[in-house]
């Protein structure tokens, strides 16, 4: 019975040992992913020409006038190109379920315009010569 119980401590304290290392080790695999998510924002974000227009549709707005769910794009060559999920991976927004759009707080200012200027400082600051001049435009 003795054996038993030393030998069944052991594999206990083998398990919680186990699942210490899961722990420890899981937030370094969701940073990892946040990084590469974000790495891949960037490199297509990238593409925005110099002086590019990025137009904003805001979908709804809460009845305290705190939130925002705004989605955006830019049109190139006549078509648009739909960068919402791109922004929310790169600036760290959170998109809403029900309308595919990033959720903003803030009022008392253009919340789009604050986005885009969000999305050009964290542009030119990856690059080594800032080359984003962008402009907002509400739909």
């Amino acid at each position: 019975m003795i054996y038993f119980f030393i030998l069944f401590n052991l594999v206990v304290d083998r398990c919680v040992i186990i699942a210490i290392l899961i722990l420890i080790k899981q937030p370094m695999e969701r940073k990892m992913i946040k990084d590469q998510t974000q790495a891949e924002a960037l490199m297509s974000l990238q593409h925005i020409k110099y002086h590019s227009t990025i137009y904003s549709i805001i979908k709804h707005v809460s009845k305290s006038g705190m939130t925002r769910h705004i989605s955006f794009f830019y049109i190139e060559d006549n078509e648009p190109h739909y960068i919402t999920n791109k922004i929310s991976d790169l600036l760290g927004y959170r998109m809403n379920k029900h309308h595919d759009a990033l959720v903003v707080g803030g009022c008392g200012m253009d919340m789009a315009f604050s986005v885009v200027n969000n999305l050009e400082d964290q542009l030119n600051s990856c690059l080594r010569t800032p080359k984003h001049k962008l402009k907002s435009r509400i739909m």
